[in-house]
C-alpha cells in the first residue's frame, strides 16, 4: 500500500504544482509572454482547497485522502521552451516528471490522485498565461474521465496556483479544487 500511496502523492505534487529543480528569478528570454515557473515552491495547505472530494470521486482510499490533506510538499520546476521538469518531494516520496509543452498527447501509466492517467497533453492557453495539463484517466472503479490541471502565476510570480477539474464520463457534475504554492526565497 505504501508504494502506490507514494506514487500518488508524487503525481499530486507534479500535477498540482510541481517540482523542484533549479531556481531562477530571471524571465526566460525565449518566452517573454509566458509565465516563468522556474524555482523552488512550497505547498501552502492553509490557503489551498481540500482535494478530498475530488479524490473521493476518483476512488482514492481514506488513507490516501488524509495523507494528501496533511502532507507538506515542495517542488522544484525547471522550464524551457519545450518542457517543464518537475521534481516534487514530501515525507516518504519523490516524483520526477517532464511535461512536454508541444500540445501533443503522450501515453502513460501515471498514478494520479488515485486514478491512472492513460494519456497526457500539456499546452499553453491561447493567451499564454496558463499552462493546461489534460489527463485522460481511469478510476479504480473503472470509470473513464478527464482531469485538467491549470497552472498560473500571481503576486508578481511569487504564487503559483494549480486548479484541478475532474469530469467523469458517467457523472454530470464537475469537481474542482485549487492548490496554492509559494515561491521559496533564496537565502
Amino acid at each position: 500500500m505504501r508504494y502506490p500511496l507514494l506514487r500518488w502523492l508524487a503525481a499530486l505534487a507534479c500535477l498540482g504544482l510541481f517540482s523542484f529543480s533549479q531556481t531562477s528569478a530571471a524571465p526566460n528570454s525565449a518566452q517573454p509572454n509566458k509565465p516563468d515557473f522556474n524555482g523552488a515552491w512550497t505547498l501552502d495547505l492553509s490557503a489551498s482547497n481540500s482535494l478530498d472530494l475530488l479524490m473521493t470521486r476518483i476512488g482514492a482510499s481514506f488513507i490516501e485522502r488524509k495523507y494528501a490533506a496533511w502532507t507538506k510538499l515542495t517542488a522544484a520546476l525547471h522550464q524551457t521552451e519545450d518542457a517543464l521538469k518537475i521534481a516534487a518531494r514530501g515525507p516518504g516520496f519523490a516524483l520526477d516528471e517532464t511535461l512536454y509543452l508541444d500540445g501533443h498527447n503522450y501515453p502513460g501509466n501515471l498514478q494520479l490522485l488515485g486514478a491512472t492517467a492513460l494519456n497526457t497533453r500539456t499546452a499553453w492557453s491561447k493567451d499564454y498565461q496558463q499552462l493546461v495539463e489534460s489527463h485522460q484517466i481511469k478510476t479504480k472503479q473503472g470509470k473513464d474521465g478527464q482531469l485538467i490541471i491549470k497552472r498560473y502565476l500571481m503576486n508578481d510570480g511569487k504564487t503559483l496556483v494549480a486548479v484541478y477539474s475532474l469530469q467523469l464520463s458517467t457523472e454530470p457534475n464537475k469537481t474542482s479544487a485549487q492548490q496554492i504554492w509559494r515561491k521559496q526565497v533564496k537565502v
